[in-house]
């Protein structure tokens, strides 16, 4: 009789790795997993019970919180998780941030930028009544005879 190698109770998904989710995953889990891919930290899940940023070692089932080659962490739970993985692991400031910071004057405004800003819209609801979609001066009027 033949098996199939990916049947329910494997730890592997059909790519060879572990999943992220498992079907019996409680809310609190997918939803922690989910909240660490939209702060787009790489996390991964080294068994159903064990979850893996970087070196820090996370068990949903205790709220245990350990690192790699420091042992254990005092505090508990996921939000001391996400604490701990923000202080160890700041985030870098993107490109728009960092321009922003370098363009402010003292008084805290920005000032304007060496980069031409669009505002593309769908709507002409916010647009002035004097508004003019096309500019009389962009055509070559010669073009048009």
């Amino acid at each position: 009789m033949t098996t199939s190698p990916h049947n329910e109770s494997s730890r592997f998904d059909n790519s060879g790795k572990k999943p992220l989710y498992y079907r019996d995953d409680q809310d609190f889990v997918r939803e922690l997993i989910w909240e660490l891919i939209k702060r787009k930290r790489y996390v991964r899940r080294e068994s159903k019970y064990h979850i893996k940023v970087r070196d820090v070692n996370f068990w949903p089932s205790t709220g245990t919180i350990s690192i790699d080659g420091e042992g254990r962490h005092p505090a508990k739970g996921a939000q001391a998780l996400l604490a701990l993985l923000d202080e160890r692991y700041p985030k870098r400031r993107g490109r728009n941030e960092d321009a922003e910071a370098n363009t402010s004057d003292t008084s805290g405004s920005s000032s304007s930028s060496a980069a031409p800003v669009f505002w593309i819209g769908l709507d002409n609801s916010d647009l002035p009544e004097d508004y003019d979609a096309i500019p009389s001066d962009s055509w070559d009027d010669d073009a048009l005879e």
